[in-house]
């Protein structure tokens, strides 16, 4: 039992709440006393002593910025924390930024536009990010990437030890929640569930299965999520109803019984641009025995290998169209990657997988000496 204080930083309350409380869970078994820190919204951290942080997540200006990070500079100052685990790329910028002379630990959890966008100024700020992760795991660290490209950005040819540099399997799911069940009747179903966002390519789904069924394939896109408000890159009310005007797409909003949407698919689909760490959704359609369609980007390539699912260049819509065709037509072949794919959750990407990466991400920052406070 260590008795050390753990903060976690996050942007929003319910992300912690949908994602990531096997960590916290993790945290208290082993004697830490846990803090989240984030934008609270009132969801349910079980107890968990929860600090508000005002923030604006879509904010990417200097002056919101500095507003942040005098926010999280306080309440380090005020909670003293021993070890503050930082989840994602803007919770992490704050705890570099906000010193202090805690361990920390750098939950990485995809580069987003970072990688998804190739522009002279993306690929300017993703090397001098890169740069910076380096020099503060270099003091007193560690690093949670969910896939080995992330892992290979930041460490830019100078591997860092196994030990402080872990891999672990997203957010990990419970398996008992999501459960197989045989394919619906009827015309085959591709499933998608993701926020409704730029990178996440659900405009590429879109026209893979306009393109299908001006063929002739009876395929239906049904789709999961709501519009990110807080995103820049956050899809249109107009786009979203030229989506549905498009016979066999369907957009059904936010779901919460996610079991019950993969029951009711027959393959799951993901065309992503990339920035992804470990998409949460695919490990869901896996658990509930569904194969996947998906674009063959860093975090996807990780888990989606042959026997589980078909993978197309990314920003390819036909592409994506012909693997939705290959299985769509193969009734025999879904069925196997499905059991595939639910045994390949069961045994390395479940939540106690992703508590047990965590746990030791904690205890090898915590193993490193203090340094002096700084940013």
């Amino acid at each position: 039992m260590t008795g050390a204080k753990l903060l976690f930083l996050a942007t929003e309350d319910w992300f912690v709440r949908s994602h990531f409380m096997a960590l916290l869970r993790r945290a208290r078994e082993e004697g830490y006393e846990v803090v989240v820190a984030a934008r609270l919204s009132g969801a349910d951290l079980e107890g968990g002593r929860a600090v508000h942080l005002p923030i604006e997540r879509g904010a990417i200006g200097p002056r919101g910025l500095a507003r942040e990070i005098g926010a999280v500079r306080d309440l380090v100052r005020r909670e003293q924390p021993d070890v503050v685990h930082a989840i994602a790329l803007k919770p992490i910028v704050w705890a570099l930024l906000a010193g202090g002379s805690a361990a920390r630990v750098l939950a990485l959890t995809g580069r987003g536009y970072l990688a998804a966008r190739r522009t002279p100024a993306t690929m300017l700020a993703s090397a001098l990010m890169a740069r910076w992760l380096r020099a503060a795991l270099s003091r007193r660290g560690a690093l949670l990437v969910e896939n080995e490209a992330d892992r290979r950005w930041v460490e830019h040819g100078a591997p860092l030890p196994d030990a402080r540099a872990i891999t672990m399997p997203g957010a990990g799911i419970d398996p008992a929640i999501y459960a197989p069940a045989p394919e619906a009747h009827g015309p085959v179903v591709v499933g998608m569930a993701s926020r409704l966002v730029w990178s996440k390519g659900v405009d590429i789904a879109v026209e893979a299965v306009r393109q299908l069924r001006n063929q002739g394939v009876d395929v239906i896109l049904r789709i999961a999520g709501a519009p990110d408000a807080d995103n820049p890159g956050r899809v249109r009310d107009a786009e979203i109803e030229r989506w549905r005007a498009h016979a066999g797409v369907e957009w059904i909003g936010r779901v919460d019984d996610m079991n019950a949407f993969w029951e009711r698919a027959h393959i799951a689909c993901l065309p992503s641009r990339g920035g992804e760490g470990l998409p949460r959704t695919l490990l869901e359609a896996a658990a509930c025995g569904r194969p996947i369609v998906a674009s063959a980007v860093p975090g996807i390539t990780d888990f989606v290998t042959p026997d589980i699912g078909l993978l197309a260049p990314a920003n390819d819509p036909a592409a994506l169209a012909e693997a939705i065709a290959r299985l769509a037509a193969n009734a025999a072949l879904r069925k196997a990657m499905g059991l595939a794919a639910r045994e390949k959750v069961l045994t390395g990407y479940c939540e106690r997988h992703a508590a047990d990466c965590a746990a030791r991400a904690w205890a090898a920052a915590l193993l490193m000496p203090p340094g002096p406070d700084s940013s």
